[in-house]
């Protein structure tokens, strides 16, 4: 049996529970998913012992059900005054219960007893592409050029699903290498919903509240609390970036050129982009294509927000085979957030509130979750 996102939060009895809705492969999810109990998830994750994961609101458990399936199991802690993770659940689970893509984290289901909330999703044997890829050289040689090219593309391809195809579309408000999960086999998954926003037309937003993590924030996000589509395009120019090169988006360790897309534009106005290509490839690359990434990554981080691609955009560049097409681009200055203690937000009476003109949206929580170690 299935349940609408709404079954989550009336009760139900032990009847109700005893289901399988496990999708087959290529299903589509219908807006319904898996209620489970909370002596379901217990027994899956022998009784919560072993943690793989620890967000702002709680932590994360591996699992495996009755069929031999492995799940990861969130468990957000609710302030029974303040209802301070609430939001956070609702945001999650409205974001993925109507959405399936082969590039976005799986949800199984969840489970409301008492104080506590728990969303189910599949595992990822691979964990993050943070905690997989960039921890030290040996890591990032087991990412071939092949591996490098189809996770851009994928986690590309993840955006522009959101941003264009659904409606309303979501912006995901923290795409950075945490969020980015790895199965078995390589495939790259989107995940942490619970920044997103639900966009209802092609209008930007106004919020006091600034989410995200330094290096991967838009300027003008960061500066006024205008959030936009392109906001997250910023955020994956950085990503892609961070890819080609297995350069820290943030080096804490010079003052000149801290920032990976500072790297990126000295390199460009010298030049030679080949230069900042993750020299653990070994050369073992296509020049024209790596080139063409890193213009792709450039372009997606300029200062100018209008001047970014449409992810759709983004994906057509990096999917297109011709290696002439990227030769003649023209790639302004990028932009940066270089200290988050300097972010001046207008203040506003309301939080997140639609500019003038625009319909209202649907507001999703701001808390700093991370998923990035759902799965090790």
């Amino acid at each position: 049996m299935k349940f609408s996102l709404f079954a989550c939060f009336s009760s139900w009895d032990t009847e109700n529970n005893n289901i399988n809705n496990d999708y087959a492969e290529g299903d589509i999810n219908d807006g319904s998913f898996r209620v489970f109990t909370y002596n379901q998830l217990k027994s899956a994750t022998n009784n919560f012992d072993h943690k793989i994961g620890q967000g702002g609101f709680g932590s994360v458990y591996k699992g495996r059900l009755m069929d031999g399936s492995f799940v990861a199991v969130k468990v957000l802690s609710v302030e029974t005054e303040s209802m301070r993770g609430e939001r956070e659940f609702v945001a999650e689970l409205a974001a993925l219960s109507n959405i399936k893509h082969q590039n976005l984290v799986g949800f199984k289901g969840c489970c409301v007893e008492g104080a506590k909330r728990y969303l189910v999703y599949d595992y990822m044997e691979n964990n993050s592409l943070h905690h997989t890829f960039l921890g030290s050289e040996e890591r990032r040689m087991r990412f071939s050029w092949e591996s490098r090219r189809n996770i851009s593309i994928g986690v590309a391809r993840a955006i522009s699903y959101l941003h264009e195809e659904l409606k309303p579309h979501i912006v995901h408000r923290d795409i950075k290498a945490k969020n980015i999960l790895i199965d078995r086999n390589f495939t790259p998954k989107v995940a942490d919903f619970g920044l997103a926003k639900l966009m209802r037309d092609e209008t930007s937003y106004i919020s006091t509240k600034v989410a995200g993590t330094l290096g991967y924030l838009a300027p003008e996000y960061a500066s006024s609390g205008q959030l936009r589509r392109k906001s997250d395009v910023y955020s994956f120019g950085v990503l892609l970036l961070q890819i080609i090169t297995g350069l820290a988006v943030v080096d804490a360790y010079t003052d000149i050129e801290r920032f990976i897309v500072e790297k990126a534009w000295a390199a460009y106005e010298a030049n030679d982009l080949l230069r900042i290509v993750d020299p653990v490839l070994n050369k073992n690359y296509s020049v024209e294509e790596a080139i063409k990434f890193l213009k792709v990554g450039l372009l997606c981080v300029q200062e100018t927000a209008r001047l970014r691609p449409k992810m759709s955009e983004v994906v057509e560049m990096l999917t297109n085979n011709n290696v002439d097409h990227m030769k003649e681009v023209k790639i302004s200055k990028p932009g940066f957030v270089a200290d988050l203690r300097n972010i001046r937000i207008k203040q506003h009476k309301i939080t997140d509130s639609p500019q003038s003109g625009s319909s209202p949206g649907a507001s999703f929580a701001s808390s700093i979750w991370s998923m990035g170690n759902l799965a090790r």
